[in-house]
Formats: structure tokens, sequence, C-alpha cells
């Protein structure tokens, strides 16, 4: 047979298309009169080949096909599976006149709808009508089931996406359900996980109120919504929200719940960060203020109002132009923008306006807020009121440039001031000068009155000298009672001696402190004259310092120009301080011991150590030649100690070689008397040593002891609790209260050597003499005469009930050495 297609045209628009697949045009016929006398609008085609059916399951789509069982060339059992791969939903209709009842059934179970007898197709149309509703219902239920499937797909996808937990809960058997994201949450595997098991899973301190919400919930019938804490399996607390949905039967009693579950541990987290960083921005003392990028003011913190003035509402929608200033131009706030542009931020110092027009410096720094293509769509100011900080800066470089107790210019100011005029003077021809002033007695105001009347002393001082002098000159404090006096446009050197005379005649006034003590303190000045004394300032002042010297050597009250002895003088006291320094450091120095005799019996009971500077080049030096400027510079402090100790070890060897001597005298300068520490000086050379304090006598002068006023009484009692011996020396040169002399605990005066030179015959001598031997006996204290030259001297010290003497008539002062071959064996 022929490959034969038959197709029959119904209406265009119908969209049923019927494959028929029958070898007999007649029976075709047949089945076509069928289907149009029942008005089914369609289209069918026949095929009778295998080739024609293959070409037509490839090229169209088929509402229903219509098979005959036997067509030559075809297996209906191998079309049958054909059919179903292509189109596994459209329904097959056995139309045939040659299948048993049994035939057909096995048929139908492979995957026929129905079939219809060619005998009978009466039945067809119904048959046709059945499986084409048949077949809209299934792909009816196919869509449903489609767009089901698509929906749970869509909420898995969400739930997973959102990590959302869900969760039911059969509330009459306990019995749970959990989908994999809630044991993710909890941190369990995807076991079994019961009711109980969650409850486990709870906070300790949240686990009561959520079991009191979920019976709340369930009684009142309303949803469950709460957050909470849970430990999850590894031990991390974790913030979850649960979200459950009640069910009730008939009866009004709940069956079930089904929930949702969510992490939201990062979300607690932001969100305390939030709070943590609007506490912050409200609490924090910087103003803090947020603009869009044309400066429009969108958000600030309080700060930014308690410093402004302005309310937030006033600000809020305002331009940031507001606070300007006027102080800076446009091309400052052109380069604060180039400079974040550059750099990411801008930082520095401007000033704003307040809401009352008060102009105040403010710290300010703006940083961009960027989106995520780096675009700028916000700016971030904070700024911090810096005027107190101003105001400190000020006072500091006031402080710096001042001294705190006056108010006067201080060094630092004054050598400004000074190089300022030197380059005036070098530029204009001109002069000027510059004046050292020290006053003259104020050690002993601080000593007897205390510190603070020597400040009160100090401002009344520098009120008067400013009083005596021009705006245009310059008072300075250099330190302790040191002044100095700038003046520029000096017509002539006389003048400066005028201005000198002037402040030294205004200081011979009395003051009268606050307390009623009425002060009489001098000063002395020396005077550099620039450019003719020096064209730099420290030569300038270096040299006023000289003349100052020089001044108070003079006799005090007086002033002294500048001169270049002055200078050889200074010289030579920078050169001698290095040699008495050098000298210290190579142990150049020796002591010497002078007999101490006794005038009852004319024999030796102790000696005094006199030191001596035993240099390589001027050979020996008596003490004249370098105690004075040692105690000057305060190198009388180490050479003082080496003389102590070494005093002690001499003496301690003596001891120990069996000498009867009972005093060592060393003389005990008034620098090293004012040190804090001297007891434990004296203490630490007499235990290096071993020697036993009371052989020690330490030697105070008059004038030194009195210099210390009350103070004196407790030193000399820190140093007579060692042991030592103290005695007054060069007694009766000094102005000495009686009843200090009472209170100190001294064991001996030395009647200075000037009232013994010229006795017996000078009266006055011989009186005085007389009167400190008289004075000692009624304080029960030893008396030694100093300066011991002749018989006569010594006779009539004895006679007068003198203890003790010393000088050249017994010996002059011996090396260790040979004070013991001629007086200790």
């Amino acid at each position: 047979m022929d490959e034969t297609i038959s197709i029959v045209e119904g209406n265009p628009q119908d969209e049923l298309n019927f494959l028929i697949i029958e070898d007999s045009q007649t029976d075709f016929l047949l089945i076509e009169r069928e289907l149009n006398r029942a008005s089914l609008r369609h289209r069918a085609v026949r095929v009778d080949s295998r080739h024609a059916l293959q070409d037509a399951l490839d090229n169209g789509r088929w509402t229903l096909v219509l098979s005959d069982y036997n067509v030559p060339g075809m297996c209906f059992e191998d079309n049958l599976p054909m059919f179903r791969a292509c189109f596994p939903d459209t329904p097959v209709l056995l139309v045939s006149g040659s299948v048993g009842e049994e035939k057909a059934v096995e048929l139908l179970k492979l995957g026929v709808w129905d079939f219809v007898l060619k005998d009978n197709l009466t039945r067809l149309v119904p048959a046709v009508e059945r499986c084409l509703r048949e077949a809209g219902d299934r792909a009816a239920r196919q869509a449903a089931e489609t767009d089901l499937r698509r929906s749970e797909e869509r909420l898995r996808l969400a739930l997973t996406a959102s990590k959302t937990g869900v969760w039911e809960w059969n509330i009459r058997n306990n019995e749970t359900f959990w989908s994999p994201e809630c044991f993710k949450i909890a941190g369990l595997s995807d076991s079994k996980l019961g009711l109980r098991d969650f409850i486990r899973l709870l906070h300790p301190e949240d686990a009561p109120w959520v079991k009191r919400e979920l019976v709340r919930c369930l009684a009142a019938r309303t949803p469950f919504s709460a957050e909470f804490r849970i430990i999850a399996s590894n031990g991390e607390t974790r913030w979850i929200s649960n979200l459950g949905q009640p069910h009730y039967n008939g009866s009004n009693l709940p069956v079930r719940m089904v929930g949702t579950v969510q992490d939201i541990t990062q979300r607690r987290e932001s969100e305390a960060q939030l709070r943590r960083s609007a506490a912050v921005f409200t609490n924090t003392q910087e103003g803090v203020s947020i603009t869009d990028i044309e400066g429009t003011i969108l958000a600030v913190n309080p700060a930014v109002c308690a410093i402004t003035g302005y309310s937030e509402e006033e600000l809020l929608g305002s331009n940031m132009r507001l606070v300007r200033s006027g102080r800076h131009d446009t091309a400052f706030y052109r380069r604060i923008f180039e400079t974040i542009a550059i750099e990411g931020f801008w930082q520095g110092e401007i000033w704003n306006r307040r809401k009352n027009g008060e102009i105040f410096p403010a710290w300010l720094t703006i940083s961009p807020v960027r989106d995520e293509g780096g675009r700028t769509f916000n700016y971030v100011g904070t700024f911090t009121d810096i005027s107190r900080i101003k105001q400190s800066e000020r006072q500091l470089a006031h402080l710096a440039h001042h001294d705190p107790l006056t108010d006067l210019p201080n060094r630092l100011l004054l050598r400004s001031r000074l190089d300022h005029a030197i380059d005036r003077t070098a530029r204009d021809g001109g002069k000027g000068a510059l004046l050292f002033l020290d006053l003259d007695g104020f050690k002993n105001v601080n000593d007897s009155l205390g510190h603070p009347a020597g400040d009160a002393l100090l401002q009344m001082v520098a009120e008067r000298l400013l009083g005596r002098l021009r705006e245009t000159d310059t008072l300075a404090r250099l330190g302790g009672d040191e002044f100095a006096v700038l003046i520029e446009d000096l017509p002539n050197p006389q003048e400066a001696a005028s201005v000198a005379q002037s402040l030294i005649e205004e200081m011979k006034r009395p003051f009268l402190l606050p307390e009623g003590h009425k002060l009489y303190v001098g000063t002395s000045i020396g005077i550099s004259v620039f450019p003719d004394d020096g064209t730099a300032s420290d030569s300038i002042i270096r040299n006023a310092d000289a003349a100052l010297y020089q001044a108070k050597g003079g006799g005090r009250a007086t002033f002294r120009f500048y001169t270049e002895a002055l200078t050889i003088a200074a010289n030579a006291r920078v050169k001698l301080e290095a040699q008495l320094r050098y000298g210290i450091e190579r142990r150049e120095f020796v002591l010497h011991y002078q007999p101490l005799v006794s005038l009852t019996d004319n024999r030796i009971n102790g000696v005094e150590a006199l030191v001596r500077w035993q240099t390589p080049t001027d050979g020996l030096l008596p003490p004249a030649r370098f105690i004075p400027f040692s105690e000057e510079n305060g190198l009388i402090i180490p050479l003082g100690d080496w003389v102590l100790r070494t005093a002690c070890a001499q003496m301690k060897a003596w001891r120990d070689a069996g000498s009867r001597l009972s005093i060592m005298a060393v003389n005990l300068s008034c620098v090293q008397f004012r040190q804090p520490d001297i007891a434990e000086v004296v203490e630490a050379a007499l235990q290096e040593s071993g020697l036993p304090a009371h052989f020690l006598e330490l030697e105070i002068t008059e004038s030194g002891l009195m210099e210390f006023g009350p103070d004196a009484e407790a030193k000399l009692a820190a140093l007579k609790t060692l042991g030592v011996r103290l005695a007054i020396d060069d007694f009766g040169t000094g102005y000495s209260s009686l009843a200090y002399l009472k209170r100190f605990p001294i064991d001996k005066l030395k009647v200075d050597q000037s009232f013994v030179r010229d006795i017996p015959a000078d009266t006055a001598g011989t009186e005085i003499a007389a009167a400190v031997v008289a004075l000692g006996k009624t304080l029960h204290l030893e008396v030694l005469a100093e300066g011991v030259e002749t018989k006569a001297q010594r006779d009539l010290l004895r006679r007068l009930g003198c203890n003790t003497a010393q000088g050249y008539l017994f010996d002059h002062p011996l090396s260790a050495t040979a004070l013991g071959e001629k007086w200790l064996r």
C-alpha cells in the first residue's frame, strides 16, 4: 500500500488537531463523518505508513490520536510508546473492528485512553469528547501541580535566601517538624528534634517568659511573636525571631501551630551598635553635623546646638553658611574640598559664628560619605570649640615669656627684645644699654620672714622699678632677686648712669609689707652699653653680669659700667673654676693641721684641719685663694666632703697609733651647712672612717649661723645628735643674739684673731677678748683664741681664763707626717 496522508480541513481557527492512523480511506471518511456530525471543529490528518507517522509526530502538535489496531506495516503496540514519548499528555483513542475485549483491556493498561469498535461508530464522538475532557482535566491538574511546585520552590528559595526556618507543632501529640534551616540555626544535625529538646535550647534567662508568652497566645487566640536567645550546640548564644500561628478545631481547642524562625543575632548586634553609635552621636561633646553635597544640614547632635546657640529646628534644612564667621574667603573653603577630594578628609582650625554673633575658633574634621560607586552623597563634620584651648595657648605663651610672680618679661623675652634692639642700633646707628640689678640683703628677708614675704617684696620692687622707667624700656626678672633693664634709643652712656642712680635711690626707700614689716633693701647695678661693649646678646649679657659683680664687690648700692678689665677678671674666674674642678678630680688638695694648745699645761689636745691646693703650676695655694670662689660656684660641696672624710680618717689613724689627741676641728662652710642632708654627710664620713663622733669638732662661722636665723637651731641639733662637738668660729665679728647663743647646742667659742692681734697693747681689743672669755664661762662654753703669735698674748689670755689657743706662737699648719713627728711622739 502506498503511503497516504489525508487531510480534512475544518475551521482554520480551530485548535483541535486529530491524527488518524487508518489504512482504509473508507473507514477514515466514516470517522470524519461522525466527527463532523457532532460539529467538532477540527483538523484531521490520516497516515497509513510508519514513515508518514514519524513525520507527523515530528512536525505536528496533536490534540487527539485515533488509531486502527491493524494497519499494514505498523504494529500498534510499537506505535503506542512513540505516542507517549512525543506527546505524553495527548489522548490515544483505539478505533478498530478486530480487537477483542480482553485485548482492549490490556491496551488500556498500556496507555490507551478508550476504544471504539468500527461497527459501532455512534460511540465515537462521546468517546472523543470524554477523552478531550479528561485531557483538559489532566492538563489543568498538571498546570496546578506545576504552579504548586513552582510556588513551593519559590517559597523554599525565599526561606533559604532569608535564612528562615519553618516549624510545625502538633499540640495533641507534641510531635514537631523542623526544616533544615531550624537545625542550622540551632547548630544541630538534621535529626529528630522534639519540643522538649527545643525548650532546653532556650537561654535560662529567657525560657520562663517565652513559655508564659506561648501559653498566653494560645489562650488569647493570637499569633505568637517573640525575640529571644537560645544556646546553640557549640555553646554560642544566638538571638532568634520566632513567629507562630495557632490553629483550632471546631471546639476552639488549639490543635497545631505553624511558624517560622530566623537567626537575628547579627541584626541584634547591628541594632546594639546603632544604639551605641546613636548614644555617641547624642552624648559626645563634639559637635557632629551631616549635610548633603550642597551643604544643607540634614542632622545635628545636641553638642552642635550647645556650641552654636541654634536650636535643632533652626539648623535642619539650613545651609552650613549659617555659622560662617566671615573671616575666611572663598578660596579657603575651596581648598578644603580640594583637600577632601585628594586625601579623603580635611582637618584644621576654622572660625565660626554663634547665634549671638560671637566668633569662636573650632577644630573641624570633614569626611565624605560615598556610595558603592565612589560618589559622594553626604559630608560628616565633627568639630570642637577650642576657645578655651586658644585662651590656654595665649596664657601659656604669656607664661613662657613672663615671670609668673611679677608678670615681668623673663630672660627669654628679654633676649628676644635685646636681639631686636641690637639690630635697630646697627641699622640706625644709635645706642642702647642693658642694666643688671641684684637686690642687696634679699636673702636675709627670705631666711628671716619666709618665702611668702620675699615674694611680696619682689612684687613691690617690680612695681617701683616700673614706675621709674619709660614705657619704651623693658624691665625683666631673670630669677631670684635679679632684674634687668633694657634701654633703647640711648642718647649717651651717661643717661644709663642716670637711670641706674635713680633706681638705686628708689630702692633706698623702705618697703612696708602687708604684715607690717618695714624692710630696707638696696640694689647693685651693672651696665653694658651696646654696640660699644658688644654686638651680640650673649656678650652684652655677659658684660652686664660682670659689671654687676664688680658693683657688688665695690660696696653695694652702687653701679658700675663694664670695662675690659672686668672681662679679664671674668675670664680669670672661668679659668680658676675649670682648674678647681680639675684639681678636685685629680685630688690635688692636701690637708695641713695646726695644733690646738691648752693654755693650762701647754700640751696639744687637738688640731684644726686646713685645706691647701697643691697646683702643678703655682705650687701650694692657701685657702684664701680658692675657698671664697668655691663657695660662690658650689664646688665647696665636693671639696668640703673630701676634707671631712680625709680629716676623720687621719684622726682615726692617729688614735689607732696611740695618740691622745681628742679634737679634730674641721671648718664647715655656710654653703655646706645650708645643704638639707648635711647631718647625713657627716654621719657617712664618721661611719666610713670608723672615728667616734666625739673626736670630731665642726666649726661654723658666726655670720654663717646668723644667716639661717631660727633654722640654724634645728640643723645644729641634728648634728649634735650624732655626738660631734660644735664650735662658733670668728666669734665677735658677726651680730650674734645672746638668745640664740643660749639655745644653740654649741661647745666652744673661737675668739677671732682680729681681737687678739693687738693685745695686750690695744685696750679695746683686750676688753673684747675679756668679754668673750667671760661670756664663754657664763654659758659654760670652752673658749679658744685664734692667731696667738706672742707670749704676751698667750699670758694675757691665760690670765683672762681662756682655755685653748692656736697660732704661729705654737706652730704653723703642718702636714700629717710633720705634725706626727713633731707633736705626737
